[in-house]
């Protein structure tokens, strides 16, 4: 069975690993990121967890900032803003072996429960960038499309969803 639980210092190389098969290179956040996101914003870096016959492994994760934007930014995704208002969902990654089970979902939710119960400051939205075939995805996880996005990066074309708390 697997479980969510917070990135931890000790999965970043891991985390990096999972990016670079689940995401082009000019889209996946690097190992430096990734580190730098899980020491400034641990509650909000979530790893999904599956056992093995004698440890276990990240099968997936989540990685988030604090931000102060309405929407996601380039900035957001460089820094994160300890008292910002809102969330900025960077990466949702499940490895390809795992994939169609729901843990893109459930990792999802987690990150929304946190935020509506735990959280401090409460932020007031969750904002994140998709990718065109992915929106239907997002809205029935409830978050709305805005629109296409200012923000691009990559070779891709990307649109902002929000989830107001």
């Amino acid at each position: 069975m697997v479980c969510i639980r917070n990135l931890e210092k000790k999965d970043v190389k891991e985390a990096a690993k999972l990016e670079a098969s689940c995401f082009p290179e000019d889209e996946r956040a690097s190992e430096a990121k990734i580190r730098s996101r899980v020491s400034n914003n641990q509650a909000l870096q979530l790893g999904l967890i599956a056992p093995t016959a004698n440890t276990s492994m990240l099968i997936g994760h989540l990685l988030t900032t604090r931000t102060s934007s309405d929407f996601v930014t380039m900035e957001s995704m460089e820094k994160n803003d300890s008292n910002g208002s809102n969330v900025a969902l960077h990466s949702v990654t499940v490895h390809p072996a795992h994939r169609g089970q729901g843990y893109a979902r459930k990792l999802i939710e987690e990150l929304i429960f946190r935020c509506q119960t735990i959280i401090t400051p409460r932020p007031k939205r969750v904002s994140l960038l998709a990718h065109k075939e992915l929106i239907p995805m997002y809205e029935k996880l409830g978050f709305s499309l805005v629109g296409k996005s200012e923000c691009q990066f990559g070779n891709s074309e990307w649109h902002d969803m929000i989830y107001e708390l």
